[in-house]
């Protein structure tokens, strides 16, 4: 099966969905992750330039844990802080990716996870997996129908998901997946103090275990089903 996941800022394809990326990618599975922008504006004290080099560098090797080599690591280069659903290079950008990547799952924020940016993300995903099966922007490459969608959730938990996967398996390489995020970890704790970045990643996913059948589980709005993920 072909994967798909469409990430706001380098770290949130791991927060929300890393285990489930990791299950997919021992599945064998081909899993494509795409940063729609660099994180550039993430930090208190690197320039845009600095941080955009480094939450590169984090992002390959945050993807090599859960086993998504590098050449499947795509970067759109969207202004962090400024997507804009109804721009129109910005939509040819995501429309770009889906056609070349041709998913049969895809996974995008959630619509209402809280941050401006992935609620952006999600309008300006949204609008391009809607376009993608269209004649529309023939120069993006041939059309093609994304069969599944799910939403995946980072600042703001989802009220009822209706996909639950058990990630329980997954979380130690979760855990070391964001881990690697390490401008993240000065970005929240400030210098000279203890990261648990790594382990806080994870809290929401055991807290979607506490409510269920136990152990960590990653859950999810389905937006659009046409196969089983």
């Amino acid at each position: 099966m072909r994967v798909l996941m469409l990430a706001t800022h380098p770290n949130d394809e791991i927060i929300g969905a890393g285990g489930s990326l990791a299950h997919h990618a021992d599945a064998g599975d081909e899993v494509t992750i795409a940063h729609l922008t660099d994180g550039e504006q993430g930090g208190r004290d690197s320039s845009p330039d600095v941080l955009r080099e480094q939450r590169n560098r984090e992002a390959v090797a945050a993807a090599a844990v859960v086993s998504v080599p590098q050449h499947r690591v795509r970067f759109l280069r969207l202004p962090d802080g400024g997507i804009n659903p109804y721009d129109v290079n910005q939509l040819i950008a995501v429309l770009t990716v889906l056609r070349e990547s041709r998913p049969e799952l895809l996974y995008l924020p959630h619509p209402h996870d809280g941050a401006f940016d992935h609620e952006a993300a999600f309008t300006l995903a949204w609008r391009a997996a809607a376009m993608s099966g269209s004649s529309n922007y023939g120069s993006c490459g041939p059309a093609y129908w994304v069969p599944t969608i799910l939403g995946y959730e980072v600042w703001q938990p989802i009220r009822s998901p209706a996909f639950l996967r058990d990630v329980t398996a997954y979380t130690d390489r979760k855990v070391a997946a964001l881990s690697c995020y390490e401008s993240q970890t000065a970005a929240v704790k400030g210098p000279g103090q203890s990261s648990q970045v790594g382990t806080g990643g994870t809290v929401l996913s055991a807290w979607r275990g506490v409510t269920t059948t136990g152990g960590f589980r990653e859950g999810f709005d389905v937006l659009r089903l046409g196969a089983l993920p």
